[in-house]
């Protein structure tokens, strides 16, 4: 029986989604991430948030390798090269789920640091004791390791092996499942749904919170400070926060609810998976919500450089710098 959507169908949504549009963007997506890592190296790693966002940029910089290899393996032109490989099944294993695992630390290190902040807010004299940049070190490491065990599920039931494939009774290689696989199957996309949205509803409550006391501070300030210039600078500084934050918020919701709402489908839909009735459009519907991945990795460096004086000021050093010795050795 076939699915809704139809080989050629799915091979048109791959290509374009996949091998055109998200190769593009991840390419500028890794440019990127690696600036964000070369200028929070430069800036110091002695504070929470700048280890929150270096760590943030390195599982963005994972995302977006393991997403332009799942582009390569999904390419039909590639597939023709060697019908012995099935690169489809490959990348399900090398690259899909390495890349979801991936997005859901990047979406993860995304909501302690708005809780960060939020504590900032609320806890000012206190914020230092409370999250050290030691402890912020430790609940990032925990949050990959814990993400990273959610993925145990699928690697022990299923794996890459030669296989004979029907109809032509010739060996490929690609995926092999162990007879215990019944019993995981859709766990690991249970756990990635549930890890995606509840990160999806702390960030939308912590910014929420966070914004709510960012404009009360702000007018406490304008009402308690009599110098015109310092309040209006203050003001100024606390309304980039807050626009910030809600762009952080906004970018996350637009590009990993439908990660979140595919997991979820997958889960309670039969024939919607990688093997499937339905895997040309489970792997159409995918192709969406990884390129949203792609362009939420390539959303920071844009907020950053826009309301980070410092950050700005450290971007333009590293450029100038190269600017320099690029004109030196010419010379």
């Amino acid at each position: 029986m076939t699915g809704v959507l139809s080989d050629e169908a799915g091979a048109i949504f791959i290509l374009v989604n996949h091998v055109v549009l998200s190769s593009v963007i991840g390419v500028f997506g890794i440019g990127a991430n690696v600036i964000n890592m070369c200028v929070f190296l430069k800036e110091g790693l002695s504070n929470s948030t700048n280890i929150s966002f270096f760590c943030m940029a390195i599982s963005e910089l994972c995302s977006l390798v393991t997403l332009l290899w799942l582009n390569v393996c999904l390419n039909p032109y590639v597939g023709r090269l060697d019908d012995g490989i099935n690169f489809t099944d490959v990348s399900y294993l090398t690259a899909g789920w390495p890349h979801g695992c991936a997005a859901r630390i990047t979406s993860w290190i995304t909501v302690y640091i708005t809780f960060e902040r939020c504590l900032s807010i609320t806890l000012p004299l206190r914020i230092k004791q409370i999250l050290t940049p030691r402890k912020t070190a430790t609940i990032v490491a925990i949050i990959y390791v814990v993400n990273i065990l959610s993925l145990v599920p699928e690697y022990s039931t299923v794996y890459l092996d030669w296989r004979v494939a029907a109809p032509k009774n010739k060996k490929t290689f690609g995926l092999a499942f162990r007879s215990n696989r019944p019993v995981t199957k859709g766990l690991t996309f249970a756990f990635h749904g549930a890890f995606s949205f509840s990160a999806f509803l702390c960030v939308v409550f912590f910014t929420s919170v966070l914004a709510i006391q960012l404009r009360r501070t702000a007018r406490w300030r304008q009402q308690s400070t009599s110098d015109q210039v310092q309040m209006k600078t203050m003001s100024t500084r606390d309304q980039k926060t807050v626009i910030m934050i809600i762009m952080v918020a906004l970018s996350l919701i637009v590009c990993y609810s439908p990660g979140v709402t595919l997991s979820a489908i997958t889960i309670c839909v039969a024939g919607f998976s990688v093997d499937g009735k339905e895997k040309n459009l489970f792997w159409a519907s995918w192709s969406f919500g990884f390129m949203l991945h792609s362009v939420n990795s390539n959303v920071n460096i844009l907020l950053y450089y826009k309301m980070s004086s410092k950050y700005r000021k450290i971007f333009k050093e590293l450029f100038k710098r190269r600017e320099t010795s690029d004109g030196s050795s010419m010379r």
